[in-house]
């Protein structure tokens, strides 16, 4: 009788969040598989009989993901151990399947000795590397790993793929319906080309050989034809073949979008047209809507700036538009403003080897000639220098660091979220309040509040119905909210004849006693 040996042996498992897939596989015990949970590195399954066509999705899962992925037969989702139960004429099966149902897959296979009620058992692991192209099974679908959950790839995300894994590039396929010039804004493509010209001393290249050292455009059977990255950079109307080429700016007064009758942005704008187009007029527009807030400076005197430094919001959307799939075609990057943050949202995953670790020091395009086609521009600094501008913008501001996510919302997408500190900050039009109140009382004001207190600075006094119509609260909160800042020595009741009389009224108090302000 065969006899399996238990590896008393284990190794530690400090650091064991850092572990790739391939350093579990290699490290693989009873103590190692009851330590780990499901997550993107490794999947679990109990299944009394294999399923080969899930077996084979699990195969195009984990070689679509970056460092691959552990899949381990004979523990279940709650992490116990039950060792695998397969008949040997199973096993065969499922170290086969790929041959036929992924062949492009290189899965391993290893039975680790397991423990199960005081008898000798095993699991069946199967380590599945990256391969680096798009793997499919015989059903020609593609999936990827996000969590401890499977994706199946829609054919623009396996478009999208295969371009970030230089299989195809967007960008330089013919731009199909598209006729070069007559389609073209000649004067974008003047500029470009006058641009090159003076940086790379080329003042005898014609625009149109520039075009196509650039890869903007192509011969073909002697006929000059543009590219996607040329209809991108410079098309009158590239949305007539990629609709997603425009951005949404919307913003919000409260902290989530919502949804059906909750959802009512207070601004909502679409910008079109090419990418330098869109870049200006979004530039314009998201500037519009950022607010002037006032905060106290390290050296303890107030400054005004916008929410948000124009480098990290700015570079954050020039970053969407140059390194988003538009194999995603018809969806469009937005940019969100709430009260406490600003996000922008790009599809298409990141570029590997690019991750949300990595993103501050590793270099690596999606649409590589349109990029280097707006750098001439001026529209884009040198991979890695943007994210990194973003960073020491936001911090030159004494705001949080950038956050970078990727995820899947219908689709996948990269999100990069701004903070404004709102907790601290106010809004800008209430300086002169801050002001004749000094720092102490400012600070300790909710938002209401200064609104109140900056009607009562403009116009002289204040009633309960200006506060009610100026905060959006009702009459009776507004009434305690008025009262609440008589308390804290900033307004002064001055009664009528009767219970609402229009009379009655409320005026800043002359001198604030700064240093003795009841109430908190």
């Amino acid at each position: 009788m065969h006899q399996l040996s238990i590896d008393f042996d284990t190794p530690p498992l400090e650091d064991s969040a850092t572990w790739t897939p391939r350093d579990i596989w290699a490290k693989l015990s009873q103590r190692v598989l009851e330590h780990f949970r499901e997550d993107r590195r490794i999947e679990r399954k109990n299944n009394p009989t294999p399923n080969l066509d899930d077996l084979a999705s699990y195969y195009s899962t984990f070689s679509n993901t970056p460092d691959g992925g552990l899949l381990v037969y004979g523990v279940v989702n709650n992490g116990d151990i039950r060792g695998c139960g397969f008949s040997t004429e199973q096993l065969n099966k499922v170290e086969t399947c790929h041959v036929n149902m992924c062949p492009l897959a290189k899965p391993e296979f290893k039975r680790v000795p397991v423990v199960v009620d005081g008898q000798p058992a095993f699991c069946l692991a199967i380590f599945v590397p990256y391969i680096g192209r798009l793997v499919e099974t015989n059903k020609d679908e593609a999936w990827i790993r996000y969590g401890d959950t499977k994706h199946k790839m829609s054919s623009e995300e396996k478009q999208d793929f295969r371009a970030t894994r230089q299989e195809l590039a967007f960008e330089l396929t013919e731009a199909v319906g598209a006729q070069y010039p007559q389609d073209f804004d000649l004067r974008t493509i003047q500029d470009f080309c006058d641009q090159f010209r003076e940086r790379e001393q080329r003042p005898d290249w014609t625009n149109e050989e520039i075009l196509i050292d650039r890869h903007l455009l192509r011969t073909i059977n002697n006929e000059l034809r543009p590219c996607n990255s040329l209809l991108l950079l410079a098309g009158k109307d590239p949305g007539l073949t990629i609709p997603g080429c425009r951005i949404r700016i919307q913003r919000f007064d409260t902290p989530s979008e919502g949804s059906g009758e909750s959802y009512a942005p207070l601004k909502d704008h679409v910008v079109e047209g090419n990418l330098v187009k869109i870049l200006q007029q979004a530039q314009e527009i998201t500037a519009s809507l950022i607010f002037d807030v006032t905060w106290l400076g390290a050296d303890g005197k107030f400054v005004t700036t916008p929410e948000y430094p124009q480098h990290a919001w700015l570079e954050a959307i020039v970053n969407a538009c140059v390194h988003r799939s538009y194999s995603f075609s018809g969806t469009e990057i937005t940019v969100k403003l709430f009260p406490d943050r600003l996000e922008v949202e790009s599809p298409g995953g990141f570029v590997p080897p690019v991750n949300e670790q990595t993103i501050y020091d590793t270099r690596a395009s999606r649409n590589h000639h349109l990029m280097d086609s707006l750098r001439y521009l001026g529209y884009v600094r040198m991979a890695r220098e943007g994210t990194r501008r973003i960073r020491e913008s936001m911090s030159a501001y004494r705001l949080p660091e950038p956050v970078f996510r990727q995820e899947a919302i219908h689709g996948v997408v990269v999100r990069v979220t701004l903070k404004n500190d709102m907790t601290s900050r106010k809004r800008a039009s209430d300086r002169d309040v801050a002001h004749y109140f000094g720092v102490d009382v400012w600070k300790k004001l909710a938002d209401h509040e200064i609104k109140i207190a900056a009607f009562a600075y403009n116009n002289g006094s204040v009633q309960v119905s200006d506060a009610q119509r100026i905060t959006g609260r009702t009459w009776a909160t507004s009434k305690k909210d008025l009262e609440r800042l008589t308390a804290k020595g900033v307004l002064l009741f001055e009664p009528g004849s009767y219970v609402r009389d229009s009379r009655a009224r409320y005026t800043l108090v002359e001198k604030p006693d700064l240093g003795t302000s009841k109430g908190t």
